[in-house]
């Protein structure tokens, strides 16, 4: 690891935090574009960030300048989370929006080789991001953009395509499989159409528009399932890693939530929107993301603590050791069943059951991840 981004932790820790949050103030009244909202701009935001400010400086192998300014990004960010948790989303907008401009800039200025397809998909993201935060500042603001045009910008414009540039990169790897850039490069440009087309359908917001551009992003995603697929075909070299099972579960929710999304579009039955919002956000993001968190922060946080004894020659513990194998395995399968059942409460409008449902599996995953690596850091 070239480089070692000290507060990617933090974000992913706040990232965290956010979805907690999103999920106990569900039950206790907030709507659903409420929740949307910290959810969107909370948890899938700020693991983002976290996650750029790691993989970026390394696919440059360039170090960032002035460190220090990720830290006020992070400040920012979490004034940001606070204000939604109140309620105060207007103020909260103004200060995420910074917190956006001042990232993009700072990542930016060190990007030097977009060859690579997932740096691609990552600049796109971090567009999109910027957009998603102003449409957040003005629906506030002005009134003349909904809310949920901001969310789905930010969901399908920059989650889906960090998302998607990240699995193309790390899928193939961890499975020891090497990509066909070819296909992935194609995948990219065709995959942007179809994402300009939901952001001009959800920006006007018609139904209609919105329905035929989902129709094509789900034939588009068949070209990403084939190169995903070509590559778990291909491992024959034992178990699949816990990782890539996250990776998988979420793309199951993925699909399910573009379908779903399209249902609602045409049927306009949109007693059942949380039901799509949970797909993709319990679901599809909240698998992946956690998914990415258990591969990126323990070896993020073994470099923190072992690289000067490394470079000492001293023993040092493997970095897969920080994290229990058979623990990581439990933590997908409860996810993904408590992803599986929060949809089902949801479809029946229990929503706080559909929050609690999930709440256990996240508080076993924050043991597996969060308290253990703490507990390694503190050797």
């Amino acid at each position: 690891m070239f480089y070692v981004s000290k507060v990617t932790p933090l974000f992913f820790l706040l990232a965290f935090i956010d979805l907690f949050f999103a999920l106990i103030l569900r039950t206790a009244g907030y709507d659903h574009i409420d929740t949307a909202l910290i959810a969107v701009f909370g948890f899938v935001l700020h693991a983002i960030i976290g996650a750029a400010y790691q993989i970026i400086p390394n696919s440059q192998q360039t170090a960032l300048k002035l460190p220090q300014v990720s830290y006020f990004v992070f400040i920012l960010s979490l004034i940001s989370s606070v204000g939604m948790y109140l309620k105060q989303f207007e103020f909260a907008s103004v200060v995420s929006l910074a917190a956006v401009v001042i990232f993009s800039v700072h990542v930016f200025s060190i990007v030097k080789n977009i060859a690579p397809v997932t740096v691609k998909f990552l600049l796109i993201s971090i567009i999109y991001m910027n957009i998603a935060s102003m449409f957040f500042f003005l629906a506030g603001l002005t009134g003349n953009i909904l809310y949920q045009t901001a969310i789905h910008t930010l969901t399908v414009g920059s989650m889906l395509n960090a998302i998607l540039g990240v699995e193309l990169a790390w899928i193939p790897m961890l499975l020891m499989h090497t990509l066909n850039v070819r296909f992935a490069n194609i995948f990219f440009y065709i995959h942007q159409i179809s994402t300009l087309g939901l952001f001009v359908s959800f920006y006007y917001f018609d139904y209609k528009k919105i329905m035929f551009a989902g129709i094509f992003e789900l034939i588009v995603l068949g070209l990403f399932l084939f190169i995903i697929a070509k590559a778990v075909k291909s491992h024959t070299l034992g178990k699949i890693p816990y990782t890539v099972k996250f990776f998988l579960g979420g793309i199951v929710f993925l699909i399910f939530g573009v379908l779903m999304g399209i249902h609602l579009s045409a049927s306009k039955m949109l007693q059942f929107i949380e039901v799509h919002m949970d797909a993709m956000i319990l679901g599809f993001g909240g698998l992946t993301i956690f998914g990415a968190m258990l591969h990126l922060l323990p070896r993020v946080v073994w470099n923190m603590v072992y690289v000067k004894k490394a470079q000492e020659g001293k023993q040092i513990p493997n970095v897969f050791q920080i994290i229990n194998e058979k623990m990581a395995n439990y933590a997908f399968y409860t996810l993904f069943v408590g992803a599986f059942a929060s949809i089902i409460f949801e479809f029946f409008m229990k929503r706080e059951i559909s929050s609690i449902i999930y709440l256990i599996p996240m508080a076993f995953f924050f043991y597996v991840l969060f308290v253990k690596l703490f507990l390694f850091y503190k050797k």
